[in-house]
C-alpha cells in the first residue's frame, strides 16, 4: 500500500482531500463502490473523496484503473488579501500634462 507524501510543512492542515480520476477509457468502468456506497465519476473523469481511509481502500481496489491523488484544499484566509490600496501621489511623483516625469533638483 502507497502512503501519500506529507511534507511537514503540510501536517498542520486538516482539509486534504484525495482526487480518483479515471485512468483507463473504459465505457463499463463508470464508478467505485466502497462500503456500500457508490462513487461515480464525474463528467471529466473524475471524483473527490474527503477521508484517508476510504482513499486507501479506492486505491487498493481500483489498482492501475485509477489514480487516487491527495491535494490540501486551501482555506479563503490562506489566499492573501483582495483588497487594492491606493494613495495619493507623493510630492516626488509629479508629471506634467504630457505624461513626462517633473524633477525637481534642490
Amino acid at each position: 500500500m502507497a502512503l501519500d507524501y506529507n511534507p511537514d510543512k503540510e501536517r498542520w492542515r486538516g482539509d486534504k482531500r484525495w482526487m480518483v480520476v479515471k485512468a483507463i477509457k473504459d465505457p463499463d468502468f463508470k464508478g467505485v463502490t466502497v462500503n456500500g456506497k457508490q462513487m461515480k465519476f464525474g463528467n471529466k473523469g473524475a471524483f473527490r473523496v474527503h477521508d484517508e481511509g476510504v482513499a486507501n481502500e479506492i486505491r487498493q481496489l481500483v489498482g492501475d484503473n485509477a489514480t487516487v491523488t491527495r491535494f490540501a484544499n486551501p482555506h479563503p484566509s490562506d489566499g492573501g488579501h483582495r483588497y487594492f490600496f491606493t494613495s495619493p501621489g507623493m510630492p516626488w511623483h509629479k508629471y506634467d500634462d504630457e505624461g513626462n516625469r517633473i524633477v525637481e533638483v534642490r
